[in-house]
């Protein structure tokens, strides 16, 4: 099964100011890590988890995201660059 990703306003307005193509490119690894990670999705057996915030951190970035059925809704993204 193959999930997508939902970006919120605000993370796509700190994308379009970070300062460059590489931290782009960094900050949408990330996002991928997290979309294909296991882990990050919801256990079904435990209703509660489907509203769990979950945070990824890479080298110079993190965002936080939300896991939903078929989705990862990326609410916030950090640069540290």
């Amino acid at each position: 099964m193959r999930y997508g990703v939902v970006v919120e306003e605000l993370a796509v307005k700190v994308m379009t100011q970070l300062p460059d193509d590489r931290a782009r490119r960094e900050v949408m690894a990330l996002v991928e890590v997290a979309r294909i990670d296991p882990r990050a999705w919801p256990d079904v057996r435990d209703p509660g988890s489907m509203e769990e915030i979950r945070e990824a951190f890479g080298r110079r970035c993190w965002t936080q995201y939300l896991p939903h059925a078929g989705a990862i809704e990326v609410r916030d993204i950090g640069w540290a660059g």
